[in-house]
């Protein structure tokens, strides 16, 4: 487990956290595309989920009434 910066006063650490920081921003600069790309696939895969099953199940029953 990490310890926050104000337990390690030595210098070393702040190259330590100059890396950490780098790491950071290139996992954030990944991660949120991951995210939208999931977000997208699961709406699709819904949609088409309910154009299958309109199409399928209530177009061939014919109209109400």
């Amino acid at each position: 487990m990490s310890r926050p910066s104000s337990v390690i006063p030595d210098e070393s650490h702040q190259g330590l956290q100059a890396r950490d920081e780098a790491g950071l921003e290139r996992v954030m600069r990944e991660v949120p595309r991951g995210a939208l790309a999931l977000a997208a696939l699961t709406v699709g895969l819904l949609l088409l989920a309910w154009f299958l099953i309109f199409s399928l199940v209530f177009l061939p029953r014919g109209m109400v009434g």
